[in-house]
């Protein structure tokens, strides 16, 4: 049996089989026998909606006695929570930010707008109310002393898809627009079979203290996140928002207004059969609850294979279906704003489907899937998860293991 020294060490010597877990899935599929022999580490990885992430900031204010204390803050309108240190008297500010408040007068810019602005090295602005008036400076992610990303709870192994079963429309977080009434679409979340979760259902591996990386950038896991349990784990993480990715990160305005895009990667040793056991799970294994967004409760179950498997990650464009007398547009709807004014789509897309499930002249168009429950095929017309970036989470983990800035 390996074990974790056998593994860094070949680390080290740059000799480790490492592949990620999409590559694993797909030798699976076709067949191929794997043993622990074969591959030395699977890197996992997952992409969406995660509104439990926050960031800690602390920067110089203004010049050491001009004020006592601050009293609030705002960053590019987003508010910011101020402490806990008290730091009187000495001009500089802690504070906290929730990746799911809202600018003050612009609901669809939030704290997952700012953290990927910050991360991009855009300057920011900080409109701060002291005991002695009012502050208005900008501030950049270089200029901060520290500014750290905390996860509260991540990467959830398990989801639930959800419908509308009323029959009036309903805003929700779990919509970009009011979502449609009598099971018209779904809404659904999850990487599915590259999830690092989902492939260490036992949290054998993903200790506190273990290496990760959030947004791109290295990180560690604090351990398991709130609402978390045996059947539905989920995990809290913490990293310095120095060294991450912007377009691995972000905001997405959901029809309540903004929330957090983060992305988690992972890498999992594969010492024996049990791990590659784990590791073995394909999206038709996955469980998917669906539930009545009314009351978060499961009436039915599908599978990850009807969100992932023979599905389009990203929508196709034809620009001359479009028409001028449309009252909703998809351009106006997209809730990371990929969609350019000629329609091309930017790399900001995350194959969410919403521009799909909009536009009722088929400007954009992909196979989206339907989740397939007892009487009933449910259209998927919402993906708050992306699988194409989550691929790239477990990439970047991938490509720091061969540069051998990993250890187990």
């Amino acid at each position: 049996m390996k074990t974790l020294a056998d593994i860094n060490r070949k680390i080290a010597d740059k000799t480790a089989v490492v592949i990620t877990a999409k590559t694993l899935k797909e030798r699976i599929r076709k067949g191929e026998k794997i043993t622990p022999d074969d591959v030395d580490v699977v890197t996992c990885g997952t992409f969406g909606v995660m509104s439990g992430t926050s960031a800690v900031l602390a920067f110089q204010a203004g010049a050491p006695g001009t004020f006592r204390r601050v009293v609030s803050m705002t960053l590019n309108g987003v508010p910011a929570f101020i402490g806990p240190c008290p730091n009187e008297s000495n001009g500089h500010v802690d504070c906290m930010v929730y990746g799911t408040s809202h600018a003050e007068h612009d609901p669809s810019y939030g704290g997952g707008h700012l953290f990927s602005d910050l991360a991009a090295g855009k300057p920011v602005t900080a409109e701060i109310i002291t005991d002695t008036g009012k502050i208005t400076r900008m501030v950049s992610l270089a200029e901060m002393s520290s500014a750290r990303l905390i996860v509260t709870r991540g990467a959830f192994k398990n989801y639930m898809g959800f419908v509308n079963r009323s029959g009036e429309e309903i805003s929700t977080i779990f919509s970009t627009f009011p979502m449609k009434p009598d099971m018209q679409s779904a809404s659904v979340s999850g990487c599915g079979e590259i999830n690092p979760l989902e492939n260490d259902p036992g949290l054998r591996y993903h200790v506190p203290g273990a290496a990760a990386l959030v947004n791109g950038g290295p990180g560690l896991i604090l351990g398991c996140g709130t609402r978390s349990s045996p059947q539905k784990p989920n995990l809290s993480l913490s990293a310095d928002m120095r060294g991450m990715h912007p377009d691995m990160m972000g905001g997405f305005v959901t029809a309540l207004g903004a929330e957090c895009l983060t992305s988690i990667g992972t890498a999992i040793p594969v010492l024996d059969d049990e791990t590659l056991n784990a590791l073995r799970v394909l999206d038709e294994d996955i469980p998917l609850p669906v539930a009545d967004i009314q009351n978060r409760t499961p009436f039915a179950a599908a599978t990850y294979a009807d969100i992932w498997q023979n599905t389009d990650r990203r929508v196709r464009v034809d620009p001359s279906r479009c028409v001028d007398d449309c009252t909703e547009c998809a351009k106006d709807l997209c809730p990371v704003a990929a969609i350019r004014p000629d329609l091309s789509i930017s790399k900001s897309c995350m194959g969410c489907l919403t521009c799909v499930t909009v536009c009722k002249n088929q400007v954009f168009s992909a196979n989206a899937g339907t989740l397939q429950i007892p009487d009933a095929d449910i259209p998927i017309g919402l993906r708050q998860s992306d699988r194409v970036r989550g691929d790239r989470a477990a990439i970047l983990v991938r490509d720091r293991i061969h540069s051998g800035a990993w250890r187990f």
